[in-house]
C-alpha cells in the first residue's frame, strides 16, 4: 500500500491503473489462524458424515469404495447428532465391511471408528489396554466397541498407509483454492508433520501459493531435531513463515478427552496429553531458543496447565515471541485474565460454538458452562480467529456471524453476553491473526507501507445483520501477485 484515501488520489497518475470491482465493501483479507491444510483425515476418496445420525452415516459408509490397501476411510462423524438410542459399533461396520479394514474420524480427530478388520491389522486384541492418554471403549461384555479416543487411536492410525506426495500435494492445493475464494488471504497451518515441510516450502518457492502461510511444527515429531537446530525460517518476501512449535495439552470436549477441573456429567476428568511437568519443562526450552510455542488447550485444567507453563518462562521473551493457546475454549474466570498478564494470544475457532453449544449441557455442569468460550473474559489479551478445518466449517463469515449472535446450529444464542462486537471479531480475523503470526506491520490493515492484500465484500460487515454476513462473498482478492493495482 503507497496511500489511501485523498493521499492515495493525489498520488496516483494518470497512467495507473485503476480497479474498481463490484461490491460494497473493501477491507483487508482475512486470516484463517488456525487450519489444517493437508493431513488429519483429508484424503482422496473418504466419505463426509459430517451432519449425519448413526443410521445415516452407516447408509453413507454402504456405498464407500476401497482405497489404499483395501482401506474404507470416513470422516466428520459428530456422536453428538446421534439420538439416546443410536451408536456407531464395530459390529456395525464388520456387517457392512467384513473384509475391508474401516476406520471413522470422529469430528474432532480426536476420536476414531474402527471394524475388526482394522482392529486386526493394528493387532488389537480383547486385553489391549491404552496408555493413560487414551480410552479403547468396552461394551458391557467387555469387548471393544471400536471407538478408539486420543492416545488409543495411535496403533491403529500408524496401520494405515501414508498418502503418497501426489494426493497430499492435491488435497493441499484444493485447501489453499478453497481460503483463496473465502477472501483470507494468510493463514496458519496449525500442526505441521516435519516429512511435510519441504512440500510446503517447495511450493512456496515455486509461486504457487496465493496466501502467505504461517506453520507450526508438531512439536513431538520424532524429526523435530533437525528443524531445531536450523532455526525458525521468515522469508517475508514469499510470505513464508516457519517459526511456531506446536504441543497438546489435552484431547477434544465432545470425545470427553477435554482436561477439566471437574468431571463431566457421566464422570471422569478428561485425558492430559502429557505428564504435569512436561509442558513447564519444554516450553521455556524452546522459547528461549527463539520459538513462539503454541498449545493445544480445550478444558479448564488444560488452559490453566498451559498458563502455568508459560509463566515459566522469562517475560520479555514472551512479550518478544507472543505464545499461543489454540482454541481457549473453557477457561474459569480466575484464569482468564491471565491472558493477557503472561502476554498469551487466545487463538479462537468461533463456529466451535455453533458445533457445540447445542450438545454442551449433556456433558458439563451449569458452573462449568459458565466457563465455556469466554471471549468477552479473555479480553483485553489479542485474539486471533480461524477455523480448525476440516473439523469445522472454514468458511470464516461463518465465523464472523457466529461471534457476533453465539447461537448455535439449533438457534438459541448461549451466553450472548460473551459476544464480540463487530470491530473485535474483525479484527480478531485480520489485525489479531497478523499479530499472533509476527506479520502486523504487512498484513491486517490497509496502512501505507502494508502489503495490499484487500478484499471487496458484497456486503458490509461493519453495518450489515448477521445473517447477512453468514451469507458474505468476497468478489475480489488482491494478493501479492497482483499488490501493484490501485483500489
Amino acid at each position: 500500500v503507497v496511500a489511501v484515501g485523498d493521499s492515495a488520489r493525489q498520488a496516483a497518475g494518470a497512467e495507473d491503473k485503476r480497479v474498481r470491482p463490484d461490491g460494497v465493501c473493501v477491507m483487508p483479507a482475512l486470516a484463517d489462524a488456525h487450519i489444517h491444510l493437508y493431513g488429519l483425515g483429508l484424503r482422496a476418496g473418504t466419505v463426509d458424515l459430517r451432519g449425519l445420525d448413526a443410521d445415516d452415516a452407516l447408509t453413507a459408509m454402504a456405498d464407500a469404495e476401497a482405497q489404499t490397501e483395501g482401506w474404507i476411510f470416513g470422516t466428520n462423524l459428530d456422536d453428538n447428532q446421534f439420538s439416546p438410542d443410536q451408536r456407531v459399533t464395530r459390529a456395525d461396520l464388520d456387517r457392512l465391511f467384513p473384509d475391508n479394514p474401516v476406520c471413522i474420524h470422529r469430528v474432532d480427530r480426536h476420536a476414531v471408528w474402527a471394524n475388526s478388520a482394522a482392529l486386526e491389522r493394528a493387532r488389537f486384541d480383547e486385553v489391549y489396554s491404552p496408555s493413560a492418554e487414551g480410552r479403547a471403549q468396552r461394551d458391557a461384555d467387555g469387548e471393544l466397541t471400536g471407538l478408539l479416543v486420543d492416545a488409543a487411536m495411535e496403533p491403529l492410525l500408524s496401520t494405515i498407509p501414508e498418502p503418497g506426495q501426489a494426493e497430499t500435494r492435491a488435497v493441499f492445493g484444493e485447501s489453499i483454492a478453497m481460503l483463496h475464494a473465502f477472501g483470507i488471504g494468510f493463514c496458519t497451518i496449525a500442526r505441521s508433520e516435519v516429512r511435510h515441510l519441504g512440500m510446503v516450502q517447495t511450493a512456496v518457492q515455486n509461486g504457487e501459493i496465493p496466501v502467505a502461510l504461517d506453520v507450526l511444527v508438531d512439536g513431538m515429531d520424532r524429526d523435530l531435531d533437525a528443524i531445531l537446530e536450523a532455526g525458525p525460517v521468515v522469508d517475508h518476501e514469499r510470505g513464508f513463515r516457519m517459526a511456531g512449535i506446536k504441543f497438546f495439552s489435552d484431547g477434544a470436549l465432545g470425545s470427553a478427552g477435554a482436561h477439566l477441573l471437574e468431571p463431566y456429567r457421566q464422570g471422569g476428568l478428561g485425558l492430559p496429553i502429557h505428564d504435569e511437568g512436561f509442558l513447564r519443562r519444554r516450553i521455556p526450552e524452546l522459547m528461549t531458543l527463539g520459538w513462539q510455542v503454541a498449545v493445544h488447550a480445550i478444558g479448564d485444567a488444560a488452559n490453566r496447565r498451559v498458563l502455568d507453563a508459560f509463566e515459566e518462562v522469562p517475560a520479555q521473551v514472551r512479550r518478544q515471541l507472543r505464545p499461543r493457546i489454540e482454541h481457549a475454549q473453557m477457561v474459569t474466570a480466575k484464569d482468564c485474565p491471565r491472558f493477557a498478564e503472561l502476554d498469551v494470544i487466545a487463538s479462537i475457532q468461533p463456529i466451535h460454538l455453533r458445533s457445540d453449544a447445542p450438545w454442551a449441557p449433556q456433558r458439563l455442569s451449569e458452573a462449568q458452562l459458565e466457563r465455556l468460550f469466554p471471549w468477552r473474559d479473555l479480553l483485553p489479551t489479542p485474539l486471533a480467529a480461524g477455523s480448525d478445518y476440516p473439523i469445522d466449517d472454514p468458511n470464516p463469515w461463518h465465523g464472523i456471524a457466529t461471534a457476533l449472535t453465539r447461537q448455535g446450529y439449533d438457534g438459541e444464542p448461549f451466553r450472548p453476553d460473551q459476544a464480540l462486537t463487530r470491530q473485535e471479531i474483525i479484527a480478531a480475523y485480520t489485525s489479531g491473526a497478523a499479530f499472533a503470526s509476527h506479520r502486523e506491520a504487512q498484513f491486517g490493515a490497509l496502512h501505507p507501507g502494508f502489503h495490499a492484500t484487500a478484499i471487496v465484500v458484497d456486503v458490509d460487515p461493519f453495518q450489515a445483520p448477521a445473517e447477512d454476513i453468514w451469507d458474505a462473498k468476497a468478489t475480489h482478492l488482491n494478493t501479492s501477485s497482483t499488490h501493484r493495482d490501485h483500489l
